[in-house]
């Protein structure tokens, strides 16, 4: 890809600010070679933002990237504003498809660039962003960068949420329960993107999906994080984020359920699992790899485990309260007042009660 040629490229009057300003971002002095960023837009029916997103690509004045967009059939402006920018976009598609997860891993067949994201289409790209993200992926030895995002409320200059970044915990657990994604900011290096894949049953956690079976494969070690603030993250009223959060939850509750299911198979742990899993019949448990250490993932177990053994006490089920006990125990839980409690009630007392009834 070449840089914007200001005589060439739409100037927007009357629009001020990122990313209406034809003169677009400086070109960084960065030496090395420059490795190529392939950005995915899964779009349908956002005509009235994609033009934003679009242009907040193409003047980062990056000269090695790619826009693939994967459009799902708009029937808005959505085609007048591809065919506008189309000298600047790799790849384009308009075709109905199984939804946004589909769009994704139909552009990760196409791209061809070292670094990939996917940018939805009514998000935005913050200045400077390709190059800060070329400067501070190491991809011989990092996986992954994670940077800022900026959320705001229908127009750039109505700023909601600032500085919000993806962090780590102390491990995998801790990282996992704290269930959060900034996936606009997230930048994978194409060959582990690309073969972890999108799993296409997840309409609304594809991307919390993907990045807890990366630590499940690879641990912390191999994630980066940058002081830049990356994208903008629009909140509106028809984002899926906005107007179907019910959904997302219980789409984390099956990532939460493939999960364990990766771990410990515990049918009274899994039975408790799947009960707030309301399609459950239309669901496929997945089987992740874990190749990390299983003591990474012992908070992760004993917080489920636990809520498990309180909720069969109270439904007086006690033979799968003991079960779920045993995978608190497995996961350390610290020795405390209440799980000895629990112990004796599970463990010791029904082992003597029958020592006792079978003397008599």
């Amino acid at each position: 890809m070449k840089l914007v040629d200001n005589t060439l490229f739409p100037e927007i009057h009357g629009k001020e600010g990122w990313p209406w300003m034809a003169a677009g971002v400086a070109i960084s002095a960065i030496t090395k070679e420059l490795p190529k960023i392939s950005i995915i837009t899964p779009s349908y029916n956002q005509g009235r933002y994609l033009e934003e997103t679009i242009r907040s690509i193409v003047l980062q004045n990056y000269p090695n990237y790619e826009i693939i967009i994967i459009d799902a059939g708009s029937t808005d402006s959505t085609l007048d504003v591809i065919h506008k920018y189309e000298p600047w976009i790799t790849y384009w598609v308009s075709e109905k498809d199984r939804g946004q997860s589909h769009a994704i891993r139909k552009g990760l067949q196409i791209a061809t660039g070292d670094i990939v994201n996917w940018i939805n289409s009514d998000d935005i790209v913050a200045p400077g962003a390709f190059y800060a993200i070329a400067n501070e992926l190491d991809l011989s030895n990092k996986d992954v960068l994670c940077g800022y995002c900026d959320y705001f409320k229908g127009e750039l200059e109505n700023l909601d949420l600032r500085n919000m970044r993806m962090g780590l915990s102390s491990t995998v657990g801790d990282t996992i329960l704290s269930h959060k994604i900034n996936q606009p900011s997230t930048f994978f290096k194409a060959s582990v993107i690309k073969e972890l894949d999108i799993d296409e049953q997840f309409h609304y956690t594809m991307d919390l999906d993907l990045w807890y079976r990366y630590l499940l494969k690879t641990g912390q070690d191999r994630v980066s994080f940058s002081d830049k603030l990356l994208t903008y993250f629009r909140l509106h009223e028809t984002s899926k984020s906005v107007a179907e959060n019910m959904r997302f939850e219980e789409d984390i509750r099956k990532v939460f359920y493939n999960i364990v299911l990766s771990i410990d198979n515990t049918p009274s742990l899994l039975n408790f699992m799947r009960r707030n899993i309301l399609d459950f019949k239309k669901f496929s448990p997945t089987k992740y790899p874990v190749n990390i250490p299983v003591a990474e993932l012992d908070s992760f177990m004993r917080y489920f485990a636990w809520q498990a053994v309180q909720y069969y006490n109270e439904m007086k089920d006690f033979a799968s309260a003991g079960a779920c006990l045993a995978v608190v125990r497995r996961s350390r839980h610290p020795l405390n007042a209440t799980l000895a409690r629990q112990i004796v009630k599970h463990n010791i007392l029904p082992k003597f009660l029958l020592r006792w009834f079978t003397r008599s």
